[in-house]
């Protein structure tokens, strides 16, 4: 009998694999296939992004899969710009790419409320991050919405925290009246609304503008204010941070994710995890050095909101703003409601509102 098993066992065996090389596909070349993407990213070459996270992603990926996916990297604008970055990924054009859902709020209602268009002092540290994102539910509304414009949705990140700088003291909500600013999503809004003047410029012209006198300063996470020198022309870093930490997203087309073998996409996935992991690690050790050491080289001075000014923000600003959200974006996507609530509580929990 055992013998007969075996015989049998050879034959099944031998059926399967004549099918495979004479009708389909050998089992040699199925396991062999190279699946080629391509990574656009949303920064420049050298950028403490690229360096710390995007490489990292791409060699692990690499590594991960012996080679059967290989990953291209294309830099900010080198093959769409930011702005066509959703559309790229539906038409396959690009694979995956680093992106802020709040470039496409317009068209997308859960762009107001995914972690890169959170208003102020909602989460104030990485791990209330986490906790709100990865673990409450909001970044699977956000994955549910994008998947309806067949991009896979692989997680929000941190960039580091957000903060502002000037060139003149900006030592309370009363100075910012008049403040001609670069600044973006939600944190322009924020400033518009305590008196500030906010416009939206590429990080590469930002420099100039505040030399020539056509800004006052700019904000966004806290390495851009590093790597693109602007200490030599804002003296004065404001805090505390008003996103801990500032959100961005990883993007993948579902066309292309979805044609990966399984163990592909899981590679894709937990690579994705670590992307978060290495991002977030990288900007809390810089940040630390740029205010242990790199101010007092540059000569920075650093000035702090009081405590008051952000309890006033919170509630002036945050609190409501959420609301209009609700209130004018959830009749489009009941998703933006849900995140809302998941928000508030959230905030309810941490005693950062009634």
């Amino acid at each position: 009998m055992k013998q007969r098993n075996l015989v049998m066992l050879g034959i099944v065996v031998a059926i399967a694999v004549s099918i495979l090389v004479g009708g389909c596909i050998s089992p040699a070349v199925a396991a062999d296939k190279v699946y080629k993407w391509k990574f656009q990213s949303h920064h420049t070459p050298g950028s403490l992004a690229v360096e710390s996270a995007i490489k990292p992603f791409i060699e692990r990926v690499d590594k991960m899969s012996g080679g059967r996916l290989k990953i291209s990297l294309h830099y900010a604008g080198e093959l769409v710009n930011y702005a066509e970055v959703d559309q790229a990924l539906q038409s396959n054009m690009i694979q995956i790419a680093n992106t802020s859902s709040l470039f496409f709020r317009g068209a997308i209602p859960m762009g107001w409320v995914s972690a890169p268009n959170m208003p102020p002092f909602v989460t104030r540290t990485n791990d209330e991050f986490n906790e709100l994102f990865h673990h409450r539910g909001v970044d699977k509304l956000v994955g549910d919405a994008l998947e309806e414009r067949g991009i896979k949705f692989l997680g929000s990140h941190s960039v580091g925290n957000t903060y502002f700088w000037s060139k003149k003291p900006i030592n309370s909500l009363e100075d910012l009246k008049g403040f001609k600013v670069r600044f973006f999503g939600s944190m322009s809004d924020c400033m518009e609304h305590f008196g500030a003047a906010p416009v939206m410029l590429p990080h590469p012209e930002t420099y100039m503008a505040i030399a020539t006198g056509t800004l006052d300063g700019s904000g966004t996470a806290w390495w851009l204010y590093r790597d693109l020198k602007l200490y030599e022309v804002c003296p004065y870093f404001i805090g505390p941070a008003m996103q801990i930490p500032q959100g961005m997203e990883l993007w993948a087309s579902k066309k292309a994710f979805d044609e990966l073998p399984e163990d592909l996409q899981a590679i894709v996935e937990t690579a994705a995890h670590a992307f978060n992991t290495d991002y977030m690690d990288a900007v809390t050790m810089q940040e630390r050095e740029m205010f242990n050491k790199s101010f007092k080289e540059w000569g920075t001075t650093y000035i702090e909101f009081s405590d008051e000014d952000v309890k006033r923000i919170t509630k002036e600003f945050s609190l409501p703003y959420l609301d209009k959200i609700s209130e004018e974006q959830g009749a489009k996507d009941p998703r933006v409601t849900q995140a809302i609530d998941i928000i508030k509580q959230f905030m309810k929990d941490y005693g950062y509102i009634e």
